[in-house]
């Protein structure tokens, strides 16, 4: 991945499942659970999200912000000292998943390996119209 392709966001529209084996036994529990979601109305939700591996130094603050934009989700993103990265990420759980695919999608290509470690849902934030990177 080039200097560059580091701040490319990936494009919503060509967004593809990924391969289950690419994702944490967690994060493949996550997107069973928000697909049941999808057939009990679809109704925005708040998540807490932790992830580890290649997610410092290559822009995956960035990327998130980019592919959450482009689905509406609000939140935010920001790197731990102890290598990992945090967010929270408020949407549709249809969006979410797509949020899920798009940044995996992303780093897969590259050759990074993301992992999800810890999730949880948070209360719904209604003062919320974007999704930013913190420091």
């Amino acid at each position: 991945m080039g200097f560059f392709d580091r701040f490319r966001t990936p494009d919503a529209s060509n967004y593809k499942p990924i391969d289950p084996t690419l994702r944490s036994p967690l994060e493949r529990d996550l997107i069973k659970r928000l697909q049941t979601s999808l057939n009990d109305g679809n109704e925005p939700l708040r998540l807490h999200l932790l992830f580890s591996g290649t997610v410092q130094g290559v822009g995956f603050r960035w990327t998130n912000q980019g592919v959450a934009n482009q689905l509406n989700l609000t939140g935010w993103v920001k790197n731990l000292r102890d290598g990992k990265v945090e967010l929270e990420v408020q949407g549709t759980p249809a969006a979410i998943i797509k949020h899920l695919d798009g940044v995996h999608s992303y780093y897969n290509h590259a050759g990074y390996e993301i992992r999800l470690d810890e999730e949880h849902g948070l209360p719904l934030q209604t003062d919320e119209d974007t999704f930013d990177v913190h420091f």
